[in-house]
């Protein structure tokens, strides 16, 4: 069984097993890491937004107008959506704690420490962000945390969960993406050692910065049987299962 990861840059992924194709947080427009368009997007199953910000919700509705996929958020980006033309049919709303399945893939909705603030019209929207547990197929668990600070239940997540893939935001700066993910290395590498993934890949970070290689040096320090594996944008990650 074999599932493939693409990286596009900030917390971007398109994830594909079973002929399932997920996009989260599509951020395109805006993106200067990004290497492709939305208008290069023409199949999708499902989108996923963690929150409302520009570099997660990116250009989630126009990708899903053009592609028909389903989207799963918060309550907030899905009143947001269904205001800017997506139908209510092609939407499902998650808290913390739910669990959906589209196509095959589970969903599992997780707590995590940050703000879903933004505009929809001529009104703001405040939200609630999610981290999710996607299993893509069976025996992979992939702990997507979008953005958010570190807290203890992290601990709990990992105990429940058992993710062995986790995608962990290392830093990123304003320059980059237009604001902070609360989660500097070290406070990433820590949140590593909680989980014990099989693979870390770490996420909105600055290529030019030196987050990535202080995070590997500390996930080496504190989790070393985790592999980090560090994506450039447009690379891809295949990650089998027996």
């Amino acid at each position: 069984m074999v599932t493939k990861l693409i990286f596009y840059g900030v917390s971007f992924f398109e994830i594909e097993a079973n002929g399932v194709k997920i996009l989260v947080d599509p951020f395109i427009e805006g993106n200067s890491l990004c290497p492709i368009k939305v208008k290069d997007i023409t199949q999708v199953d499902l989108i996923l937004v963690t929150h409302g910000a520009p570099d997660h919700m990116g250009n989630a509705i126009e990708i899903q107008k053009q592609t028909g996929a389903t989207l799963v958020s918060g309550p907030g980006v899905r009143e947001h959506a269904i205001r800017s033309g997506v139908s209510k049919d092609s939407t499902i709303s998650v808290l913390w704690g739910d669990l959906v399945e589209v196509k095959g893939v589970k969903i599992q909705c997780v707590e995590c420490r940050h703000i879903s603030f933004f505009k929809s019209g001529d009104i703001f929207i405040s939200d609630l962000p999610l981290s999710f547990i996607i299993c893509p197929e069976e025996g992979v668990r992939i702990y997507n945390m979008g953005d958010t600070a570190l807290f203890s239940d992290i601990k709990l997540i990992g105990e429940l969960y058992q993710p062995n893939i986790m995608l962990v935001p290392i830093g990123g700066t304003p320059k980059l993406t237009g604001g902070w993910t609360h989660l500097a290395p070290r406070e990433a590498s820590l949140a590593v050692q909680w989980i014990r993934p099989e693979i870390a890949i770490p996420t909105h970070f600055d290529p030019k910065s030196n987050e990535v290689n202080e995070f590997i040096k500390r996930v080496r320090d504190l989790s070393p049987a985790t592999k980090v594996v560090v994506l450039n944008s447009g690379e891809e990650f295949i990650y089998t299962t027996k």
